[in-house]
């Protein structure tokens, strides 16, 4: 849409109301719910989990997909691209309610529990997964820069098709803590990695030889410990309000308004948005002197978001990027070298922690999944070398395919892992 670029504001806004966007996106939203409802349908049928039917229909949404159609002309098809980038915002809110979830399941008697094998899981998966990328990616002949930034998003996990999987197959005994446990700490390590690492990264490409060690240490740190006491500042002012309230609305509104307060807030501060909500959820989950019961308010909420992030997440793809052999090469190393670090990782801490014998056996297979923080990150590679795509679209791209793919067979590998382990509450009689 780059006719936009040269436009006053006035003119912007006469563009989009001529041409209906507000409609239009109403449009979308709507027939992506539709199709949502026929996923669910087909996937309980099928016993597949919903996360990765939501994921293969937004593949079969992507504007690259959807332009093949005929009737659909290059205007239309730049409408439609256009509209759903118009819809980023719904991944954001979705994305709060994710993290405020996997925050809400850390209870600090688990973690107690389960500490030292956890916090151990948690860092040698991230760390593996990067040193593995890392090499494996210069191994084929990248530069050493390309393949630090590579390390360093690999070592992130999507915490969302994960927790949707536990949820649905009602999911509950250590393995399913310690993989919720693992994931949130995950992205937070992986925040960590990534803006020690992108720097190092960049000074390298630019062929600089100093790099500005305050930069590289502190605000990743400020970012990071600052989102922390927001979550809990914001959280626990939450629970002391749901403490007061029994009633369904006021309790409704609270935790709505408390996520995306701390989201704004922390946007506004240049904070993690992720790591807040999490902490919120963190907050309110173990300051409350009882339990609160608002799980299943918070579970209602998200099943229209979670269709959403996921629909979005899969429109993402961009096939017609994507045929060169160098680029296949790339991808098939990375999504390799990434499930080695992280299976590897992640078994070898559980066995040298003494973590519980599910652990040990099936950990690795519930930290596949990449989404969000992952092209999260991808993206801000994409715009910091917007001019040199070699690089960034490359990293972007690449991250779409992977990620994509660890959305379709990740769950899958959850859902084996938890049914196996014995920790599926539902009926697994028939499996």
């Amino acid at each position: 849409m780059n006719e936009l670029i040269n436009f006053s504001a006035h003119e912007v806004e006469n563009w989009l109301v001529f041409n209906n966007i507000a409609d239009k996106e109403l449009y979308l939203i709507s027939f992506f719910l539709l199709f949502a409802f026929l996923v669910v349908l087909l996937a309980k049928k099928y016993r597949i989990p919903i996360v990765v039917g939501y994921v293969f229909l937004g593949i079969l949404l992507s504007p690259d997909i959807i332009s093949i159609f005929p009737r659909i002309d290059q205007e239309m098809s730049n409408m439609y691209t256009f509209v759903l980038a118009n819809l980023d915002y719904v991944t954001n809110i979705a994305l709060a309610f994710i993290a405020f979830t996997i925050g809400s399941e850390l209870s600090i008697k688990t973690i107690k529990r389960l500490g030292k094998s956890i916090f151990s899981i948690a860092i040698m998966e991230s760390a593996a997964a990067f040193l593995v990328v890392t090499a494996a990616v210069y191994m084929i002949g990248r530069p050493l820069y390309m393949a630090l930034l590579f390390g360093a998003i690999a070592s992130a996990t999507a915490p969302a098709a994960t927790v949707m999987v536990l949820k649905e197959y009602n999911a509950e005994g250590p393995l399913t803590s310690t993989i919720m446990a693992v994931v949130g700490l995950d992205d937070a390590f992986a925040l960590i990695i990534f803006s020690l690492i992108s720097p190092i990264a960049y000074s390298q490409y630019k062929g600089e030889g100093a790099i500005n060690f305050s930069e590289v240490l502190v605000l990743p740190l400020i970012e990071i410990f600052g989102a922390i006491i927001l979550g809990l500042l914001f959280g626990y002012a939450a629970q002391y309000l749901l403490i007061k309230f029994n009633e369904k609305t006021r309790k409704i509104l609270t935790i709505v308004t408390t996520i995306t307060l701390s989201s704004s807030v922390s946007i506004f501060f240049g904070f993690s948005a992720l790591i807040a909500n999490m902490s919120v959820g963190f907050a309110v989950r173990n300051f409350a002197k009882k339990n609160l019961q608002i799980s299943e308010e918070i579970d209602t909420l998200t099943i229209p978001l979670y269709a959403m992030f996921f629909i979005i997440a899969g429109t993402e793809i961009r096939f017609s990027e994507m045929g060169s052999l160098s680029f296949l090469l790339i991808a098939f190393i990375y999504l390799t070298a990434r499930i080695i670090g992280k299976v590897g990782g992640s078994t070898l801490a559980a066995r040298i922690s003494g973590a519980p014998e599910a652990v040990k056996k099936y950990i690795g297979l519930g930290l596949l999944p990449q989404s969000g923080v992952a092209i999260a990150l991808a993206y801000s590679v994409q715009q910091q070398y917007a001019q040199d795509p070699e690089v960034g679209l490359l990293i972007f791209n690449t991250l779409l395919l992977t990620a994509a793919m660890t959305e379709v067979f990740g769950p899958l590998l959850t859902k084996y892992a938890v049914v196996n382990a014995g920790e599926s509450q539902m009926d697994t009689n028939h499996h």
